[in-house]
């Protein structure tokens, strides 16, 4: 999972690097709103909270397709078809990235 937002002056997409699980654990760490720094245009901006969203990380899923597509194969070559249950961990590593993304996407912090 990635933290995005867009810069407010040039609407470029940036990341925000401390990932932090929960939209509520990331407004105890920075407050309100916190001063983004642009990399396309060098703007210092401030941007709330609310204006960062998740998004799906796709090394991630990279990863666990390379590791379910190599253990399918070994396990297909000792065990024969009931091996192929290893191709599953791909969608294992979707079902997992989908809900942390969700679940932060969900959850809003009140503007005062």
């Amino acid at each position: 999972m990635k933290l995005a937002y867009r810069c407010p002056s040039c609407k470029a997409t940036n990341y925000y690097t401390p990932v932090i699980a929960t939209r509520g654990d990331l407004h105890m760490k920075i407050g309100d709103s916190f001063n983004a720094n642009c990399t396309s245009c060098n703007s210092i901006e401030k941007v709330h909270i609310n204006k960062i969203t998740a998004v799906q990380d796709k090394r991630l899923i990279v990863i666990g397709a390379i590791i379910g597509l190599v253990s399918a194969i070994i396990l297909w070559s000792i065990f024969g078809a009931i091996g192929t249950v290893a191709v599953g961990i791909p969608i294992l590593f979707m079902s997992v990235e989908s809900s942390a993304t969700n679940t932060f996407n969900k959850y809003m912090i009140r503007r005062r």
